[in-house]
């Protein structure tokens, strides 16, 4: 088993919440920030319209935790306390390929994730398939954005 700290994970989507929650109030679009966890504890956040969740809607799924780069200690323990965080964004595209939420929508969730100095890995999901932990898990990234500074930002 691993040892690793949520506590930071926790942190980060903690303010990205707040954040979220003031950006949309009121708003036509995206108006809803859930924040829950995924099975294995680490700090997931829902950004919807209305709070509905549903395939085919304008949802949001960002999740915050470690990148387990594979690395060992000299005691053959695993170096995730000590690893970068990583923030996976998804969302689910239309028919048409582009994605559901709209454009200045997911730009502004994009916008916060990246201000918090973590690697950034970005999901699309087919449509038709709701935006989930299982699917983000069964997706391969689009992109990933690295911070070449994670050691001073929002992973220290």
């Amino acid at each position: 088993m691993a040892l690793f700290s949520i506590d930071h994970a926790v942190g980060l989507a903690r303010d990205l919440s707040d954040r979220l929650s003031l950006r949309f109030a009121g708003g036509s679009g995206l108006n809803t920030v859930r924040q829950t966890q995924d099975a294995n504890y680490w700090p997931e956040i829902f950004v919807s319209h209305g709070g509905n969740e549903a395939e085919g809607q304008p949802v949001v799924y960002i999740r915050i935790m470690d990148a387990d780069v594979g690395a060992k200690d000299v005691f053959g323990n695993s170096t995730f306390p000590f690893t970068p965080t990583t923030t996976q964004i998804a969302y689910e595209l239309t028919a048409g390929g582009f994605p559901e939420p709209t454009v200045t929508d997911y730009s502004t969730c994009l916008f916060e994730v990246a201000r918090m100095g973590t690697i950034v890995q970005e999901f699309a999901i087919a449509n038709g398939s709701a935006v989930t932990e299982a699917n983000v898990n069964a997706a391969t990234p689009l992109q990933t954005l690295k911070d070449v500074d994670w050691g001073f930002k929002g992973n220290t």
